[in-house]
């Protein structure tokens, strides 16, 4: 029997990498972090599969890795944290900045590690129901993007609860990110020119790089939505400049719980949704900046939230979201520093957050209508569908408060430790090395070092 002990200490990750390179150091990060858009096929411009490819553009990814502008990730993780979180640590980026600074040195190609493998293929088995749009070209021009929306019948003659919902675009290179969602009545149109998002309860969001969204699971509980009888889904499409003439034929995918499965709802709920009917309209002035905020409740009962999604337009700047409790505590829920309108999505929690009734919800956010390279000639905007409208939404996703909820995990990457430290709690490994820097694998009665994204170091010793 195998014996692990543990001593913790902390200690800064670079002393162990003063001569980072790109096999052992580098490629870990690019391809965990870089490469789920940055493929041949992909929707980014640039494929980093390879040392040459990447070293030819080491000048901008040590530019936008330090200012954050990439991997685009818009919530601030000082505010909340998230399932699936596709950030650089501090770590990371010095770590990309010391091998740029250093002369980009390939190492031992024997160490790098497996390049990931993108297909278009199915993640989840086969699917229960299958949704695909129409053949579709592109009608995004050199300077505008293409938004469609569409409407295909589910045809289910009996409503079913869903365990999964996942995405496949048909043309990786050209779809930005597609929005579903069920409408109940079935009866919207079947495809809308300069849509923002599709009719109904919006349910997932695909972006590239995002997971399959697979329900929460525990042990006594099963969580999930229903798509009613004679229903439609809705997928809101986004296609960016310059795909003009592209063809696409996206895919949603959904994977159904047995018949008579005892399944707690998620609900969909438009928490915030400010200027939109049968509120009144507000106006976002030329030539300046506009502040805007927006309250909901209090809650009637105790929820658990499994996700939000904040949404603007063009003129969006920042926006935060949280709630307080009727004890007079603060549960911080999303805050986007810099928005961007090409990069949304909602975003799930690592656990449910139980938010109390009597709860209030309160958003803020700000409008940037001063004259800049987009947005020349201002003029005055009102909130409204059309992209050149604005918008102020968030979206809630979550279900009634059982007790025991918010110890349900969302997202089990955030367990892959197996210590009960919190210091630990979200770090990740990065390799494992010997008392003198060698990397190794595990070897035993001998004390090794494990390396992690935080800049913490743990020393091991397996005993056979």
């Amino acid at each position: 029997m195998k014996k692990l002990f543990f001593i913790f200490f902390f200690i800064n990750i670079l002393a162990y990498s003063q001569n980072p390179n790109y096999s052992e150091d580098i490629a870990p990060i690019i391809y965990e972090k870089c490469l789920q858009c940055h493929h041949n096929g992909g929707i980014a411009p640039l494929s980093f599969e390879s040392y040459v490819n990447t070293v030819s553009n080491a000048g901008l990814i040590q530019h936008v890795t330090s200012s954050g502008e990439m991997p685009p990730w818009p919530p601030d993780t000082n505010f909340q944290r998230y399932a699936y979180e596709n950030i650089l640590s501090s770590n990371e980026i010095d770590l990309i900045t010391n091998w740029i600074l250093n002369g980009s040195p390939l190492g031992d190609t024997n160490l790098l590690p497996q390049m990931p493998s993108f297909s278009n293929d199915n993640n989840l088995g086969s699917p229960d129901l299958e949704i695909q749009i129409p053949t579709y070209s592109s009608n995004a021009t050199s300077s505008s993007d293409d938004y469609v929306c569409f409407s295909i019948p589910s045809n289910l003659t009996t409503a079913r609860q869903v365990r999964a919902i996942e995405v496949l675009p048909g043309n990786p290179q050209i779809v930005h990110h597609v929005l579903v969602s069920v409408d109940e009545l079935g009866i919207s149109n079947p495809i809308s020119t300069n849509c923002m998002a599709p009719v109904g309860n919006q349910v997932y969001t695909y972006a590239p790089g995002s997971v399959p969204l697979e329900f929460p699971l525990s042990s006594i509980d099963n969580f999930g939505i229903e798509i009613p009888a004679n229903s439609s889904i809705g997928l809101g499409l986004h296609y960016p400049e310059g795909s003009f003439g592209q063809i696409d034929s996206t895919k949603v995918r959904f994977y159904f719980y047995p018949q008579n499965t005892n399944v707690r709802e998620i609900y969909t709920e438009y928490l915030i949704n400010e200027g939109l009917p049968p509120d009144p309209p507000f106006f976002v002035l030329p030539n300046q900046i506009t502040q805007i905020s927006a309250t909901y409740g209090p809650l009637i009962n105790d929820i658990s939230l499994m996700s939000i999604y904040p949404h603007m337009h063009l003129l969006g700047k920042d926006m935060q979201c949280f709630a307080v409790t009727p004890t007079s505590d603060t549960i911080n829920l999303i805050r986007i520093n810099k928005w961007d309108f090409e990069w949304q999505g909602a975003y799930l929690f690592q656990k449910f957050l139980k938010i109390p009734a009597g709860s209030m919800i309160y958003a803020n956010g700000s409008y940037d209508n001063t004259a800049s390279i987009s947005n020349p000639n201002p003029v005055l905007v009102q909130s409204g569908l059309n992209t050149n409208d604005e918008m102020f939404i968030f979206i809630f996703q979550f279900t009634d408060y059982q007790i025991g909820d918010e110890n349900i995990i969302i997202d089990n990457s955030v367990l892959t430790n197996t210590i009960n430290n919190s210091q630990y709690t979200n770090t990740k490994l990065l390799k494992t090395i010997d008392f003198i820097g060698r990397k190794t694998n595990t070897i035993y009665n001998t004390p090794i070092l494990e390396l992690y994204d935080d800049g913490s170091v743990k020393k091991k010793i397996i005993i056979d």
